[in-house]
């Protein structure tokens, strides 16, 4: 069974490959760039931001993983310094719960009889297993980027192949299909509203494009007064004398 957690991460990051394609195809659309430049565009917000995005999650999973060893290693110190402050400990733990005191310091005892470092790994951190194994960060860093790139890629394959004439309403059209997706597998894999999650996610990545949209046309009429920023090679420079 899959892991709604694992899917609902993935759907933030596949969203975060289709909003962040629309702003920079609907923005580079605006500003009257051609079919190459936004292709180069778009296949190299592809593949950075899935690298930057990999690359963060990588990072992220990696401290946690050293702050869980951490705790463990600090865990297994006070076990064998202490063991009777840290069965008191538990004991409390309980007694907090609402266990009566005398059931609790037996909960508390066999607890520490059967396994004492993962009893208090889990009533003080949450920690229900071993330390996240060495592999694992690579793993997430994977999941980001494959993300990413399943939320760019349709939109990406929609700039290559589509006419430049009809490029912006079949790239909504895509914006809109993908975040459907997106939205109803996040709803089926959380208690939300199936529709609701769908409407959501769409009112942003609209939003987000015309943001861009309006951004570029900004940019095309700036470029005839600031050549250097020229998007869509109709600024002619200037003669050298």
């Amino acid at each position: 069974m899959v892991d709604a957690a694992v899917v609902r991460k993935w759907v933030l990051d596949a969203n975060d490959g289709i909003i962040s394609t629309t702003g920079i195809v609907q923005g580079f659309a605006g500003a009257g760039a051609n079919d190459e430049t936004v292709l180069f565009a778009a296949v190299t917000l592809m593949i950075t931001g899935g690298l930057s995005l990999g690359g963060a999650a990588y990072a992220e999973a990696a401290q946690d993983r050293a702050a869980e060893i951490a705790i463990i290693d600090e865990e297994k110190r006070r076990l064998a310094m202490s063991p009777d402050e840290e069965r008191a400990e538990l004991r409390d733990h309980y007694v907090k719960r609402g266990l009566d005191p005398r059931l609790a310091d037996q909960v508390a005892a066999q607890l520490m009889t059967r396994d004492a470092l993962g009893a208090q790994l889990e009533t003080e951190y949450g920690i229900l297993d071993d330390a996240t194994p060495a592999t694992r960060p690579v793993w997430i860093a994977v999941r980001g980027f494959l993300a990413f790139l399943s939320g760019a890629l349709p939109l990406t394959m929609a700039v290559v192949f589509v006419d430049d004439a009809w490029r912006i309403a079949v790239s909504l059209a895509v914006v809109i299909a993908s975040l459907t997706v997106t939205g109803l597998v996040s709803a089926k894999a959380g208690t939300g509203h199936p529709m609701r999650a769908v409407v959501r996610s769409i009112t942003i990545g609209l939003f987000i494009a015309l943001l861009s949209f309006l951004a570029g046309n900004v940019f095309e009429v700036i470029d005839q007064f600031i050549p250097q920023i020229d998007v869509d090679g109709d600024v002619v420079p200037s003669p050298s004398p």
